[in-house]
C-alpha cells in the first residue's frame, strides 16, 4: 500500500472529516517552503497552525536539538530534578515578560498550559477563601483542544455532543468585531466591547467570577485585532472587580505581531500568560503558563500538576536556540518591515478588488476580509474556494468567518511575501468577477 493509502486506513487527522482521504504527503521543509513526495513546493502562508515562526530547517534549532539529544535526551523535572536548559529558558521568558510574570510552568503545548492555568486559578481563589470559580471568555476565541480549553473556546467544537456542553462554570461574551464593520469611532467600539465584560461580571456576580481569558488578537476566529483602547479598559475592569486577567499568547507570542508578546502593543500586564507555538517554532512540542508573583505568593507550598514532557530537555534546547534566533537575527525588526511591505501592497491593490472589504492585522498576523453581502455564508463559500485554488498553485493559507489569514513564517523574505500575493491577487480578482 502507498503512504496515502496507509494513512487513510490508520491515521485520524484532526479537523478533517473521518474517512476522507488526505492529498499531500509532505516529506521535507526548507525556509518557508514545504515539499511533498512528488517534489512539489508549497509556500507556507499560514506557518502551519501559526506556529512555524522560524520556518523549516533553521540551523540554530537543529544544532541545539542534536547537541542536547547526545548529552541528555530526557529528564522529568518533577520533584527535585532540574537541568540547565529548563532553568535558562524559564529565566529568559521571565526576563522578557511584562510586569511581574516571573514563574513558569512548562507543558507539552498551549492547551495543557491553559489547563494548568485553570487549575491554578481555582486553587488561588480557594486559598484566599473566596468562592470564585466562573471563567469568562469570548465567542470566536480559541484556547485549545483539552476539556477545559475547549470549554473556554467560544466556537462550536464537535457538534451537539461536544464536551463544551459538559463543563460548567464557563461564560462567553461577544468579542470585538473588525473595526471597519461598524464605522464607529474606535474608542467607542472599545468601550462597548469592554462594557460587555463588565456587564457579564456584574450579572454573574463579581464574587463568583475567577478570571477573564482572551487572546490579545483573535486568532482562529477571524484574525481580528482589537479596537484601540480595548485592553487598558479590560485591565481596569478586571482590577476593579477582582477578576484575574489571563492572556492567551499561544498564537501571538514570540514576535508574531511584532514585539516579543502582543501585550506590549498596549503596555498590558496580565496576571497569567499562556504560551506555546512560537516558543520554539514547534520544533519540539512545548507550552508554558507564566504566573505573576502575587499568584505564586498565595500558592506558595502548593503542588501544581505537570506533565511527563514538562520542561523536556529537547524542547528547552530548541526554545533557547529560538530565543537566540529571535534576538540575534533581528526578527522583531524584520516582522515590522514585512508588515509594512505587505500592508502597502494589500491596501494599494487588494482593496481595489470588489471582493475585498478590508485588510488589517498586526505584524505577520494579517487578514483579508471578503465582502459579506446580505449572507456571510456566500463569502465563506468563496473563501474556501480561494483556499483550495491557492493550494493548487503552491500556496498554503487558511480562512474562517469570511476572512483569509496571511501568517507566513517570520523569516519570510520580501520576494517570498510578494510571490504569495502574486498567487492570491488573481484568485480574489476571479471571486470579484
Amino acid at each position: 500500500m502507498s503512504v496515502l493509502e496507509l494513512d487513510r486506513e490508520h491515521v485520524i487527522h484532526p479537523n478533517h472529516p473521518l474517512g476522507t482521504a488526505v492529498e499531500l504527503n509532505i516529506v521535507r521543509g526548507e525556509g518557508v517552503r514545504l515539499f511533498d513526495a512528488e517534489g512539489r513546493a508549497f509556500l507556507d502562508g499560514r506557518s502551519q497552525l501559526n506556529c512555524a515562526n522560524l520556518g523549516y530547517g533553521h540551523p540554530r534549532l537543529i544544532r541545539a536539538i542534536q547537541e542536547q539529544v547526545q548529552s541528555l535526551p530526557y529528564l522529568s523535572i518533577f520533584y527535585q530534578f532540574t537541568h540547565p536548559q529548563v532553568v535558562q529558558c524559564a529565566a529568559r521568558i521571565a526576563a522578557s515578560a511584562p510586569g511581574d510574570l516571573q514563574q513558569v510552568l512548562f507543558t507539552s503545548g498551549g492547551s495543557e498550559a491553559l489547563e494548568a492555568a485553570l487549575a491554578a486559578i481555582r486553587l488561588y481563589w480557594s486559598r484566599l477563601g473566596r468562592g470564585k470559580t466562573k471563567i469568562i471568555s469570548r465567542y470566536q476565541g480559541y484556547h485549545g483542544a483539552t476539556s477545559g480549553a475547549i470549554a473556554a473556546t467560544g466556537m462550536p467544537m464537535g457538534g451537539a455532543n461536544s464536551i463544551q456542553r459538559l463543563m460548567p462554570g464557563h461564560i462567553h461574551i461577544a468579542a470585538p468585531q473588525p473595526v471597519h464593520r461598524s464605522g464607529e469611532d474606535e474608542a467607542l467600539q472599545a468601550r462597548r466591547a469592554a462594557d460587555q465584560l463588565e456587564e457579564a461580571i456584574e450579572t454573574e456576580g463579581a464574587e463568583s467570577v475567577a478570571a477573564y481569558i482572551a487572546e490579545p488578537v483573535i486568532g482562529v476566529g477571524g484574525y481580528i485585532p482589537p479596537p484601540a483602547g480595548y485592553w487598558p479598559l479590560v485591565r481596569e475592569i478586571c482590577d476593579r472587580h477582582g477578576v484575574l486577567l489571563v492572556l492567551d499568547e499561544v498564537m501571538t507570542g514570540f514576535h508574531r505581531t511584532g514585539p516579543r508578546f502582543a501585550a506590549q502593543h498596549w503596555g498590558l500586564i496580565p496576571d497569567i500568560m499562556i504560551l506555546g507555538k512560537g516558543i520554539n517554532g514547534c520544533y519540539v512540542p512545548c507550552g508554558a503558563a507564566l504566573f505573576s508573583r502575587r499568584i505564586m505568593d498565595v500558592l506558595s507550598g502548593a503542588k501544581l500538576s505537570g506533565f511527563t514532557h514538562s520542561g523536556h530537555p529537547l524542547a528547552m534546547a530548541a526554545a533557547n536556540a529560538a530565543f537566540d534566533a529571535y534576538e540575534q537575527d533581528g526578527i522583531e525588526a524584520h516582522v515590522q518591515k514585512m508588515h509594512s511591505v505587505l500592508m502597502e501592497r494589500l491596501r494599494a491593490e487588494f482593496l481595489r478588488l470588489p471582493s475585498v472589504a478590508a485588510v488589517e492585522g498586526l505584524g505577520l498576523m494579517l487578514a483579508i476580509e471578503l465582502q459579506r453581502g446580505p449572507q456571510s455564508g456566500v463569502a465563506d463559500e468563496a473563501l474556501q474556494k480561494v483556499v483550495a485554488a491557492a493550494l493548487q498553485k503552491g500556496l498554503i493559507i487558511r480562512g474562517r468567518n469570511s476572512r483569509l489569514a496571511l501568517c507566513p513564517p517570520l523569516i519570510v523574505s520580501e520576494a517570498e511575501a510578494m510571490l504569495m500575493l502574486d498567487i492570491l491577487h488573481p484568485l480574489l480578482r476571479d471571486v470579484s468577477a
